[in-house]
């Protein structure tokens, strides 16, 4: 099944498959959003949300990308949403003894995620810790206290291109020391 029909580029000829797009990219789709939100009834809503955002917006789909493109497009930002959402407010939850259980036995359905877990963890801190300790404290203040990139610049005193450069470069490091 093609998941695009354009007749040319203008966006009224160009129509969207999207029944196409799920049945083809919805396993890849998954494990796309599933390698960054770990929590799995999370990130099975994001995976959700993706569709209902591409259904809502597919007369907004020009045809410069492919049409799969355009839809992980759609799920990094809705990614990228939950992880602002979740680090801003984070929510507390009283540890139960239910809750307690909870945890407990999604840990027995599948003892190989907790160990995942805990080992790339374990490699994130320790690169992070590799990292100068002036790009260690730019990225505190933007990731633990949440300053914009203009504010950390003002705070350490270097214009914002520095910050960008330099989040850029630890973005970087991370992603290589916790492949």
């Amino acid at each position: 099944m093609n998941t695009l029909n354009c007749v040319n580029k203008s966006q009224e000829n160009c129509k969207i498959d999207i029944e196409g797009l799920y049945s083809t990219q919805n396993e890849k789709l998954r494990r796309f959003i599933s390698k960054k939100i770990w929590h799995k009834e999370d990130a099975e809503e994001v995976l959700q949300f993706t569709y209902l955002e591409a259904i809502r917006c597919q007369h907004k789909f020009s045809g410069d990308s492919k049409p799969e493109t355009w839809l992980f497009g759609i799920a990094a930002n809705l990614t990228k949403n939950y992880f602002k959402k979740f680090y801003n407010a984070p929510e507390l939850e009283e540890m139960t003894e239910a809750l307690i259980y909870s945890l407990e036995s999604e840990i027995e359905a599948d003892p190989a995620m907790l160990v995942e877990h805990e080992s790339l963890l374990s490699k994130t801190v320790d690169a992070m810790n590799q990292l100068p300790t002036d790009t260690q404290f730019i990225l505190d203040m933007v990731i633990d206290k949440d300053y914009s990139y203009q504010e950390t610049a003002n705070a350490v005193g270097v214009p914002i291109g520095t910050i960008r450069s330099r989040l850029s470069r630890a973005r970087q490091v991370l992603k290589q020391c916790i492949a």
